[in-house]
């Protein structure tokens, strides 16, 4: 009797399919020389800008120093701006700048780009359920404040 192939655990596969997706955004993305993760957070910044460094972290699911650190090497790329808070001057803000806004627009098309690649083959219905099965794979591993922490680039 013939034996099967072995095709890999679930969370190998997906952990493979994951870097594969960011190592592709990446080279879409390499004329930009942004990293892994800020990405995201340019994205993040985009839809609610002047939001609050706490908001960012809690929004990207990352400890408030992960996202101080990114928005700092942002700062010193020229793509954003950060901001003391007028109301309470212990918050800082971000904001994009001309520079890190135009980008946004070239990181969103690179990830939509990236989607229809990744999911080329599959029906509505298939892209629809595998969505919600990512989420709940999420959601089965994230325990209380301890969500993975995404690379921002060293």
């Amino acid at each position: 009797m013939a034996r099967k192939k072995k095709k890999g655990s679930v969370t190998g596969q997906l952990v493979l399919a994951a870097r594969s997706a960011r190592t592709a955004l990446l080279h879409s993305l390499d004329a930009t020389e942004i990293y892994p993760g800020q990405d995201n957070v340019l994205i993040a910044i985009g839809k609610s800008d002047g939001i609050t460094l706490r908001d960012l972290a809690e929004k990207l699911a990352v400890r408030p120093p992960t996202v101080t650190k990114t928005i700092n090497r942002l700062v010193a790329q020229g793509l954003v701006e950060k901001r003391s808070s007028e109301t309470d001057l212990r918050q800082s803000r971000a904001f994009l700048t001309d520079e890190g806004a135009a980008l946004v627009e070239k990181v969103q098309k690179a990830q939509k780009s990236l989607e229809r690649r990744a999911l080329s083959g599959f029906t509505d219905r298939e892209r629809k359920a595998f969505r919600r099965y990512l989420i709940r794979v999420r959601h089965n591993l994230a325990e209380e404040g301890a969500e993975a922490e995404p690379d921002d680039g060293g």
